[in-house]
């Protein structure tokens, strides 16, 4: 059991076209690794067990986890991260989720935690970064949230921010989340294939420090 009272499922959306990088990014190799592979170890530090969303026909790289891990197919075929949001928190049986991307290998567990704590009389605990809200390096819990997700889905609403509109929303800002994650790293993904070099470059610098 960690920090937090409630327990907390890691969603990992590895779903998505992957238009702007060109191949499967779940796949993607990275310091000898696939890319989710990166994800599922940062997320196994700090959550209980993970639920990695994929799109049908999928094929996911071999990957292991030091808690369990569940993979399941998104219903919605190609509506985007709102939708694959729905297909895995009907899948999570914990209170909590933390949502992230597949291609999100820098998140800090600490960061996890820090969120999850802040979670108590919240639905939605979400970063504010870079002068944008970070819905997929958010807090959610799942009990309130997926009757409002799926009925966004399923009116063809599908901007995940415009679906907080019904729920407590707890804004964490910079300079909150810098006591957990100082440089932010936890925000920068690997959407392209000139940045898996940078994403390389710190995760290189990590275990050598």
């Amino acid at each position: 059991m960690h920090e937090q009272e409630e327990r907390v499922t890691g969603l990992i959306l590895a779903g998505g076209k992957s238009t702007r990088f060109g191949s499967d990014k779940a796949s993607a190799p990275l310091l000898g690794k696939p890319m989710l592979q990166w994800v599922i170890s940062a997320l196994a530090g700090a959550c209980d067990e993970l639920v990695v969303v994929t799109a049908r026909e999928q094929l996911l790289p071999n990957v292991e986890a030091s808690v369990p891990i569940r993979v399941v197919v998104d219903l919605y075929d190609g509506l985007g991260p709102l939708a694959g949001l729905v297909a895995g928190f009907a899948a999570v049986a914990t209170p909590l989720c933390f949502a992230v991307p597949c291609d999100a290998p820098l998140i800090w567990p600490a960061l996890v935690t820090m969120l999850a704590g802040l979670s108590a009389e919240w639905d939605v605990v979400c970063p504010y970064v870079g002068g944008f809200m970070q819905p997929l390096a958010a807090l959610y819990r799942v009990e309130t949230c997926l009757p409002v997700f799926r009925d966004f889905v399923e009116r063809d609403l599908l901007k995940v921010t415009a679906a907080f509109g019904p729920l407590r929303t707890r804004v964490v800002r910079e300079d909150e989340l810098r006591a957990v994650d100082p440089a932010l790293e936890s925000f920068l993904n690997a959407n392209r294939p000139e940045g898996l070099e940078q994403v390389a470059a710190i995760l290189a610098a990590r275990q050598t420090a």
